[in-house]
C-alpha cells in the first residue's frame, strides 16, 4: 500500500547516499526544491513524471520510489549506484572480497 511519508524517507534516504542536497537534486532533475522538499516530507505524493525523473537520477526503479518494492537479486546493484563514484568503488571491492571469501 502506497505510504507517502514512506516513499519521502525512501527518496530522502537515496539523495542522503547520493551525497546531494535538496537544491541540488532540484536543480539537476528541473524540478523546485518546493516539490523535492514537500516530496521528502511526506506532505505531497509526487506525480509520475517527478517519479521517472528521480527513478533515473537514482537509478533505482518506480516500484522501489512508491512501494519500497526491490526485485529480488537487484538490492545490491540499486544500493552501490545510490552512492558516491568514490564510495561505491569501495563498496564493491569489499563485496568482491566478501564473496570470495564465501567462495
Amino acid at each position: 500500500m502506497y505510504d507517502k511519508k514512506e516513499c519521502g524517507d525512501r527518496l530522502k534516504r537515496l539523495r542522503k547516499a547520493k551525497g546531494k542536497t535538496q537544491e541540488e537534486v532540484a536543480k539537476e532533475i528541473g524540478v523546485s526544491v518546493d516539490t523535492i522538499c514537500k516530496v521528502e516530507q511526506g506532505k505531497r505524493s509526487p506525480s509520475i513524471a517527478v517519479v521517472e525523473l528521480l527513478k533515473c537520477y537514482y537509478n533505482t526503479t518506480a516500484d522501489y520510489i512508491i512501494s519500497g518494492y526491490v526485485e529480488e537479486g537487484k538490492t545490491e546493484n540499486m544500493l552501490l549506484n545510490s552512492l558516491p563514484e568514490q564510495k561505491r568503488d569501495v563498496a564493491e571491492r569489499l563485496l568482491e572480497d566478501i564473496k570470495e571469501l564465501l567462495n
